[in-house]
């Protein structure tokens, strides 16, 4: 680690510890917001990953520099925050009038509405939509298609998250908006409708009878839940797109198309499709240049793709950026652990048609068909056994004669009686005799383990002859056949993951 990263990390960490002390139930909410939303962006993440990446992007189409409102908005939060920890604590109505201030920008800022919304939208797998609030907003009818526009109110956002907080069962992003939220203060100090006493924040002319005045010290409590939630709320923002800078930076797509994640300074700032037929569409935000958008539309949900010449599209075969074969060794399709369907959106037939040519043995011919399908080299299998083969987590054999590698991995259990272990053969090339060559020394290899273990099986995932689950002989001589589609046994490929039940896709021992 570099002296000046060390450097800046003690002075974080130290700055993190005044400000407990000086601050502690603001770190305490901050903390626990903190835990929350971290929970809520990675549910986000594994759930839809792309439209994810649109939310943290806040994807529209193109503006010039300083024309982003959230940019500002921040700014400015961060400069009043700033000064509401260098004013004296002695004088503590100046403290909660820059306080009440700071509460009013916030709770009136669009963006983290507009990015909470969009989280759990994708909680749902729905679309990222650029304007989530756009049915909240009344149009003057006077004015026809041109009539004056009103925007929705924070308390009318906030009612419409709370009902996409339920929907997806994340119910605690409306208690933390509860706990901060109080449109009376917010209204009261924007109209200059209040007054502070030694022990009470009144509203003079708005409130509701009954409730024209709050104590100080329940309104000390509102702002510090309300500066804890924003401080977590931007930390876990910036931190996701951080780590998307810093993650893998090209992304297959089921339909011949790569994702490309763009990023500067380490965060993350835009994304680049490449299309099969040499062409791309993308975005990209940066703070001081604006918005650069190509080839793609904001629809009311999701965003649709220009791809150019279809003709060229639909004719491709195989994954390109910027116009040149997209090749990769060392990766497989499956997270270890896994076994989904292989989905492709593409034409199967000609795939099948050159697979068939290649080789007639049923094995090779689905190893095969799932390198041209997903574009990954390499053969997946699964083991199941009575006992555990080997002591540690992973097992890892390099095949330097043939130039492959193969990985053992073991699974989550999961309540079974057997032990389940996922591998893969990592090919250098995809000829019909590398894979043949594959299949042979997994077959080699796992003789090894029956010795071990003589109840030891392995199948491989992806097979060309693909047999049904439960068949059922009746007197008449016919036969029920029941495919369970929730067992990737049954389906070789598909051309989406939603017509599935929902499933984990995690390995089950009877599937081997």
């Amino acid at each position: 680690m570099a002296m000046n990263e060390m450097l800046t990390k003690t002075r974080r960490a130290l700055a993190q510890l005044v400000f407990s002390k000086r601050y502690p139930e603001l770190a305490r909410y901050t903390r626990e917001y903190t835990s929350y939303l971290e929970l809520l962006f990675a549910r986000v993440a594994n759930t839809n990953a792309f439209d994810c990446i649109c939310t943290l992007l806040r994807v529209e189409g193109i503006k010039g520099a300083h024309w982003d409102a959230f940019v500002e908005s921040e700014e400015a939060a961060t400069d009043f925050a700033k000064l509401l920890r260098s004013s004296r604590r002695r004088n503590r109505r100046r403290v909660l009038r820059l306080g009440l201030f700071l509460y009013s920008h916030l709770t009136e800022m669009s963006g983290p509405y507009e990015i909470l919304a969009n989280l759990l939208r994708c909680c749902q797998s729905k679309s990222y939509m650029m304007f989530p609030f756009w049915h909240l907003v009344k149009i003057d009818k006077k004015g026809g298609i041109l009539g004056k526009r009103y925007l929705p109110s924070p308390k009318e956002k906030i009612s419409h998250i709370k009902q996409l907080a339920t929907a997806c069962g994340e119910e605690r992003i409306s208690e933390i908006l509860d706990g901060f939220f109080n449109n009376d203060i917010r209204n009261a100090f924007y109209h200059s409708d209040y007054a502070i006493s030694e022990k009470e924040f009144r509203i003079i002319e708005g409130s509701q009878i009954g409730k024209e005045s709050i104590p100080l010290e329940e309104l000390s409590d509102v702002l510090t839940r309300c500066f804890g939630f924003y401080s977590a709320f931007f930390n876990v923002y910036r931190n996701a797109k951080r780590n998307l800078a810093m993650a893998k930076r090209f992304h297959r797509w089921p339909n011949y198309e790569v994702l490309e994640l763009l990023s500067d300074r380490g965060e993350l700032t835009g994304f680049k499709i490449h299309f099969p037929n040499g062409g791309h569409a993308m975005f990209e935000r940066k703070k001081d240049k604006g918005t650069t958008a190509l080839n793609f539309t904001c629809e009311e949900e999701g965003i649709s793709l220009n791809v150019g010449d279809l003709d060229r599209y639909r004719k491709a075969e195989g994954w390109f950026v910027n116009g040149d074969p997209f090749e990769e060794y060392g990766t497989r399709y499956n997270p270890y652990g896994y076994w989904k369907p292989i989905i492709f959106k593409s034409d199967t037939k000609t795939i099948t048609q050159k697979v068939n040519q290649m080789t007639n043995d049923h094995a090779a011919q689905g190893c095969l068909f799932y390198i041209f399908t997903t574009g990954h080299n390499a053969v997946e299998f699964v083991i199941r056994s009575n006992k555990h083969l080997f002591s540690a987590e992973e097992m890892s054999r390099p095949f330097f004669k043939t130039k492959k590698h193969l990985i053992i991995k073991k699974c989550e259990n999961l309540g079974s009686s057997f032990y389940l272990y996922d591998g893969t053969v990592y090919l250098n090339d995809i000829s019909v005799a590398s894979v043949e060559a594959a299949i042979r020394e997994i077959a080699t290899f796992m003789e090894s383990f029956k010795r071990k273990d003589s109840g030891t099986r392995y199948r491989l995932k992806y097979q060309s002859d693909l047999s049904p689950l439960e068949t059922q002989p009746h007197e008449d001589g016919s036969l029920t056949v029941t495919l369970r589609m929730d067992d990737p046994r049954n389906t070789l490929v598909a051309s989406d993951l939603s017509l599935f039940p929902k499933s984990d896709w995690k390995i089950k021992s009877e599937w081997v």
